[in-house]
């Protein structure tokens, strides 16, 4: 156990990880997100000391909580993983890093899994704070919830990983709200063009289907209501669907951000 360890400690990625968490708290990053869940705990807190009185309420609150977990976490992955390049780029310190004897591959590997990291351990605090706050109503169950946190945490680990890809292109703060707009509104987008084609270019429409439906739409992952409302779980065959539909995306964000690392002059 301890040989393992050590192996993992040694790792060159492990090593990046570590640096990329020491960087953020010399730039006192982390200090926001323990601002964050310092006022969502204070939230939770409070409506905790209140009561809750009905299950209307606690629905109401519950998915409140959830969705606020959702967007706080989803803020921080952007933030961070558009970042991270684009500032060591600027200040000129991953000359040093990579004169060590380690791969771009595994710089990227753990810069990615720092940033994301970052962001799915706050999404999981956050959901477990809302949960200490609002009790479960009968309808709402464990497993709808395992589903929910799941998917969110999948979606969340595509938003890193495109923000990141995109961000070996464009300037951290432009990468962050392209992909802010993407995760959240992708479907929306995609619904309006679609409705735009469909009563004056018929034709074209099916075409415009086929493509569009080749874009990533990240609201397809995001189910909050489904245990929220007490719907009750996703099908097996859906919840696996979704899964390996968000697992795919990232692979292709990956494959793209180490093509493109691998081909940048330092």
């Amino acid at each position: 156990m301890t040989a393992l360890v050590r192996a993992l400690c040694d790792n060159p990625s492990a090593f990046v990880i570590r640096l990329t968490w020491l960087d953020y708290v010399r730039r006192k990053d982390l200090y926001v997100v323990a601002v964050f869940m310092l006022l969502f705990l204070i939230a939770t807190m409070t409506i905790r000391i209140i009561g809750i009185r009905n299950d209307s309420t606690a629905i109401f609150l519950m998915s409140a909580g959830l969705t606020l977990s959702h967007v706080l976490a989803a803020i921080l992955a952007a933030s961070f993983s558009a970042r991270t390049f684009p500032e060591e780029f600027e200040r000129g310190t991953l000359m040093p890093l990579m004169a060590k004897p380690i791969r771009r591959a595994e710089v990227l590997a753990g810069k990615l899994l720092a940033c994301a990291g970052l962001a799915l351990g706050s999404y999981l605090l956050f959901v477990g704070l809302t949960l200490v706050a609002v009790p479960m109503t009968p309808g709402q169950t464990w497993v709808a919830l395992a589903q929910v946190t799941v998917l969110q945490l999948t979606g969340l680990a595509l938003l890193s990983t495109m923000a990141m890809a995109i961000s070996l292109y464009l300037p951290g703060v432009v990468t962050t709200l392209v992909v802010l707009l993407w995760y959240f509104g992708s479907g929306m987008v995609l619904n309006m063009i679609k409705d735009s084609l469909a009563p004056t270019h018929a034709a074209s429409l099916a075409w415009a289907d086929r493509l569009l439906s080749c874009l990533p739409d990240a609201t397809l992952l995001l189910h909050t209501e489904c245990f929220a409302n007490g719907s009750g779980a996703l099908g097996g065959g859906l919840f696996a669907g979704l899964l390996l539909y968000g697992a795919a995306w990232i692979g292709v964000f990956l494959f793209w951000a180490n093509w493109r690392f691998a081909r940048i002059r330092l």
